[in-house]
């Protein structure tokens, strides 16, 4: 089985090395199952040292790329070339990961093998306590529209803090939900008068696999690590506005099947 994950990273001098020790662990039992692992890292234009450690690190990784932007994309933008550069490829599996060290990738081995075991075509993380070091906001929030996404999407089974930045999916899936983005986009324009949101690019990718493609995908628990960044109440009230946003509009492109 051919697998390809990319993570978009942005200020993650401090995180990235550790992430990538781990992933070439992964790679090893990987390797021993007959899989095989690329990975992409996506450095939206970091302004401290991520460029360096990913060029040094790379040197001796033979499965990992870097692909350093010339300008900030955006997560949302990161998003789509990651989803791209998988479904162009012979991959089996595509998937992404956050580059700040919440996730581990050991946790892939165990979700690879539900959907090679036919027990889902994908995953998509929840978050469960007591290592994520999350505040009340955070908590409380994610609770809230990490249910009524998964609600939303047809998730097998119910977020506790949604943590989509954690995915992996049938590639075939993948291709037909890229292909419906570019419909929903066009589809949004015309019926609305509001800017695309620069967030829930995952909650939108999730939907239109789950739902446009009729996947089977299962909120899978991670043990996730450290404090999340940069989740603050405003940011999230942002995020949040723009997963309803969203909720309303594929709603209305994309209607689940009764």
């Amino acid at each position: 089985m051919k697998i390809r994950i990319f993570i978009p990273a942005y200020n993650v001098e401090k995180s990235i090395e550790k992430l990538l020790i781990e992933f070439a662990e992964v790679e090893l039992m990987l390797k021993l199952r007959h899989h095989d692992l690329s990975v992409l890292i996506i450095d939206d234009n970091s302004t401290d040292g991520t460029r360096e450690v990913l060029d040094r690190m790379a040197k001796d990784l033979i499965w990992l790329e870097v692909m350093h932007n010339e300008k900030n994309l955006g997560n949302a933008g990161n998003i789509v070339v990651g989803y791209r550069w998988g479904a162009d490829s012979d991959a089996n599996i595509v998937g992404c990961m956050d580059a700040d060290g919440e996730h581990s990738p050991y946790a892939m081995i165990r979700h690879l093998d539900m959907i090679e075991n036919r027990e889902c075509e994908g995953v998509v993380g929840s978050i469960i306590f007591p290592d994520h070091d999350a505040n009340h906001h955070d908590r409380n929030m994610m609770r809230f529209w990490g249910g009524m996404q998964a609600a939303m999407a047809g998730i097998d089974g119910m977020f506790y803090i949604q943590s989509p930045g954690y995915n992996l999916h049938k590639r075939y899936s993948v291709v037909c939900a890229l292909e419906l983005l570019e419909k929903y986009k066009a589809f949004f324009a015309a019926n609305t008068t509001e800017t695309f949101p620069r967030w829930g690019m995952h909650g939108i990718m999730i939907h239109l696999i789950a739902v446009g493609t009729g996947a089977h995908i299962k909120a899978v628990y991670l043990e996730c690590f450290g404090k999340s960044p940069n989740r603050t109440p405003e940011k999230l009230l942002l995020q949040a506005n723009a997963a309803n946003t969203h909720g309303v509009m594929l709603a209305k492109f994309l209607p689940k099947k009764s």
